[in-house]
């Protein structure tokens, strides 16, 4: 059902669980060395405590996207905030690797609630152009957390203790979820003749697996994150190593793909409701795959410069910022009935994308500005193909909703 009155600061609630989210996955990263040395264990070892965070966390969407369908959206969104608090105070109490892994396996997966069943929620009580508007800032925060964690956990670490990280991403878990509870009313009324729920589940997953719609929106979400996050797996070798950039200069120029990033979901909120979503995903997908070729062709025939890597970047970061909210808001309401699955799956498919982003970044020697180019241009590549190929058919399915 749709609400026509959604509680007052939703999407700021929404935006700062999201956020909170990503923050918990990587704040903690700079304390690695302190984490090891007073757990006795080399430091080389504590990454695989992001590994379990990830995990769970694009598990557990499959999980609550189709429960959230057939239970409703309150209860699992409400019970995954309380499972991320236990596991953030678990995290905090943490004194072996093990229980360190254990607490960040169940900390992911109450992380995943917000992703998968919050998006839900912004599809149930907003039309389709609201929506995109909602999630250009959900994004936004997901593009700015990355950037800023490493920070905070630095300062963190610096001023208080590395446990901290933990206990400061509960207490802002804590403080939605109470906020949440009285004010967030059941979105969605569930189907009274369900049927049986692996039945149900796997009815729903096999809709949108099959659906072209769908995988074409989902896949090119998938290449959006690939490129996102293998652009920061290899760029640092470039900038830093190669191009001798300071680690300083090199975070701030870096972060001046967000301001690209901004730019483009402000646009997509203005241009949106004259232009159509179509129009929107075209403009996003062309212009990420300028700004991507363009960098690999003017480090290989020019000569590798910082402010051209650094413009293209921010000429991609505006076509993601022009592409993302209107292809998650197409991709999650594809049909009425599988909002929740639709939410889980594409956030899914986002996490791979990451996942995929830093594998094909792995595959071309690091710190060869052409390299960096290759593997920008090649996620930019696969996300227009898929793109425009499928178009008209995804053309034809957002009319006939229409």
């Amino acid at each position: 059902m749709t609400n026509p009155s959604p509680p007052a600061g939703l999407v700021s609630l929404l935006t700062i669980l999201f956020a909170n989210g990503v923050l918990a996955a990587t704040m903690y990263l700079p304390s690695l060395p302190t984490i090891g040395t007073e757990m006795g264990v080399a430091a080389e070892i504590l990454p695989l405590t992001l590994t379990v965070y990830f995990l769970t966390f694009a598990g557990g969407q499959l999980i609550y996207g189709p429960l959230s369908d057939r239970y409703g959206r309150r209860p699992l969104l409400l019970g995954g905030l309380v499972i991320m608090v236990v596991g953030s105070i678990a995290c905090a109490l943490a004194e072996t690797p093990s229980a360190l892994l254990w607490s960040r396996a169940v900390q992911g997966l109450g992380a995943a609630s917000a992703m998968a069943v919050g998006r839900a929620i912004i599809n149930d009580v907003y039309d389709r152009l609201q929506a995109a508007r909602a999630t250009s800032v959900i994004s936004a925060a997901i593009a700015i957390a990355p950037i800023v964690a490493p920070l905070l956990g630095g300062l963190i670490e610096h001023y208080l203790t590395w446990r901290w990280n933990f206990w400061i991403s509960g207490g802002i878990t804590a403080a939605v979820l109470v906020l949440l509870t009285y004010r967030l009313m059941e979105t969605h009324k569930p189907l009274p003749d369900a049927g049986p729920l692996l039945h149900g589940i796997v009815k729903a997953y096999a809709f949108l697996l099959s659906s072209r719609t769908f995988m074409t929106l989902g896949l090119l979400n998938l290449a959006v994150f690939a490129g996102l996050h293998g652009f920061s797996s290899s760029a640092p070798a470039v900038l830093i190593g190669t191009l001798e950039l300071s680690p300083v200069l090199y975070g701030v120029l870096t972060a001046l793909g967000s301001a690209g990033f901004f730019l483009g979901a402000l646009l997509s909120s203005w241009l949106g409701g004259r232009l159509g979503l179509m129009r929107m995903i075209d403009g996003g997908v062309l212009c990420m795959f300028v700004a991507a070729i363009g960098m690999a062709l003017y480090v290989e025939f020019i000569a590798p410069s910082v402010t051209a890597i650094i413009v293209c970047r921010m000429l991609w970061a505006a076509g993601m910022g022009m592409t993302l909210p209107n292809s998650v808001t197409a991709a999650v309401g594809i049909n009425p009935a599988t909002i929740g699955a639709g939410a889980a799956l594409a956030g899914f498919l986002q996490t791979a994308g990451g996942v995929f982003g830093s594998a094909v970044s792995s595959l071309f020697p690091a710190g060869d500005p052409l390299s960096l180019g290759l593997s920008f241009g090649s996620t930019a590549l696969l996300g227009a193909v898929v793109w425009w190929l499928n178009r008209p058919a995804v053309a034809k399915v957002m009319a006939d909703r229409n």
